[in-house]
């Protein structure tokens, strides 16, 4: 029986994870409202979820020269990802390790070393310790610099697509994307794609989870919150965004396929290069798509979108991080992706079409951030913990999956369902149980 005056203050972390338990309950399609903005879930899913599995850093196109380095986040703490001299890139906790000062503050640059603005430490970009002021006067030939490289983060990628964690014993990225793969091969693999810009990065108050379940497995939205598009004649109608599939794998990874589309969203004189790095399979779900939207457990959100801007059709490719700052506050950070092969109008349109609808002035994404910070805001207090309000997850749990689909994965025959939601939350207990 769940009590009504229950609190966490004077909880341990244990007997917070058995009230998760307890009101947790994706296979029912029951979601407690707590789990989005209460500080002490919020403690326990950054030790649980956020240090222990992958988590995105960047596309290998950001640094794509020797010396090449870009500073990111991998769990709040900032990171180093540098391209050395032998071409390797390679992650540092972006901390000298002689007093612990930031080494590097730029965002972005070219460097063969990192000079620490405290004492001068110099370190090589491979991480190594070449420098100390006046190493030999005052320490007297007894230091050894091999002792004091930087801390690597570990760092793996996939169709240049870079992640990072911390978990030393965290299982191969390969193992961790499995399946999902066969659905990022379409998304990044297709083609050589390269990033264009900086990543767009805005600030919202909304909890993490809710724009990953949104992308995860949320097409029912589109017809309401982003109702004006039809208007507008960028889709053919509301319920535009009904038809296609639904699709999840393990490790909390969902994706919504929008199909039949009777024009090829791609340019089409990249076909060969379409047709040399995806299979036949793969090919053809890709030349029938008019949208992919999903995500990569926990926090990696991704999308192909296909509308008519300015009279003419035109695809874009982005792929947007939710990072934490806060149980109610999240830094969004947007990457726009497009073939480096396109003709230079292709990309120019392209981004124009990204900027109008997914950038932070783009149409569908001040819709989303309205509602985001409004539900927020509505799962926010100790009321909401000691009622146990819930959410119903329970949209298409009688459906079948389909088994005639030719991509891997558990997949039903209608995007307007919660069956990737109910997959994500699950993982995100399992994490939280292990």
């Amino acid at each position: 029986m769940i009590k009504e005056d229950v609190s966490f203050e004077n909880m341990t972390n244990s007997g917070i994870i058995d009230y998760l338990n307890q009101t947790v309950k994706p296979s029912e399609g029951s979601i407690p409202a707590y789990v989005l903005a209460d500080p002490s879930v919020y403690k326990i899913e950054h030790e649980k979820v956020f240090l222990k599995t992958w988590l995105f850093v960047g596309h290998e196109s950001e640094v794509p020269n020797k010396g090449d380095f870009i500073t990111r986040d991998v769990a709040g703490y900032s990171v180093i990802i540098s391209r050395d001299f032998e071409g390797k890139v390679r992650g540092f906790y972006n901390m000298c390790t002689h007093r612990g000062m930031k080494l590097c503050r730029a965002d972005k640059g070219n460097k063969s070393s990192f000079v620490c603005p405290y004492h001068g430490f110099n370190f090589k970009n491979n991480g190594e310790l070449i420098g100390v002021p006046l190493k030999n006067d005052i320490y007297g030939g007894t230091l050894d610099t091999s002792k004091l490289s930087l801390h690597q983060v570990k760092l793996e990628s996939y169709k240049g697509l870079m992640f990072a964690s911390w978990n030393d014993n965290v299982e191969p990225l390969d193992e961790f994307l499995g399946e999902f793969k066969w659905y990022l091969d379409i998304l990044v693999g297709r083609a050589d794609m390269e990033v264009i810009g900086a990543p767009q990065r805005f600030v919202i108050h909304s909890n993490w989870k809710i724009g990953a379940d949104n992308f995860v497995g949320d097409s029912y939205h589109t017809m309401v919150t982003h109702g004006s598009i039809a208007k507008l004649g960028m889709v053919p109608s509301a319920t535009y965004s009904k038809k296609g599939y639904q699709i999840y794998t393990d490790h909390g990874h969902g994706l919504n396929l929008g199909t039949p589309n009777p024009d090829f969203a791609f340019p089409e004189e990249l076909i060969p290069e379409f047709q040399s790095n995806l299979s036949k399979e793969q090919f053809d779900v890709m030349a029938n798509l008019k949208n992919m939207i999903g995500n990569i457990f926990p926090n990696l959100s991704f999308l192909i979108s296909h509308t008519k801007i300015k009279g003419k059709l035109i695809s874009n490719t982005s792929i947007r991080q939710w990072r934490p700052i806060g149980p109610d506050k999240v830094e969004v950070i947007a990457w726009f992706l497009v073939e480096k092969n396109a003709s230079e109008d292709w990309k120019k349109r392209s981004r124009e079409s990204f900027v109008l609808t997914f950038s932070p002035s783009g149409i569908f994404e001040q819709d989303d951030t309205e509602v985001f910070t409004d539900i927020t805001a509505a799962a926010s207090g100790t009321m909401i913990l000691q009622k146990n309000i819930t959410y119903n997850y329970t949209m298409g749990m009688k459906r079948q999956p389909v088994k005639d689909f030719v991509g891997p994965g558990t997949v039903y025959d209608d995007k307007f369902s919660e069956a990737n939601q109910r997959n994500f939350y699950q993982y995100w207990l399992d994490l939280i149980n292990a």
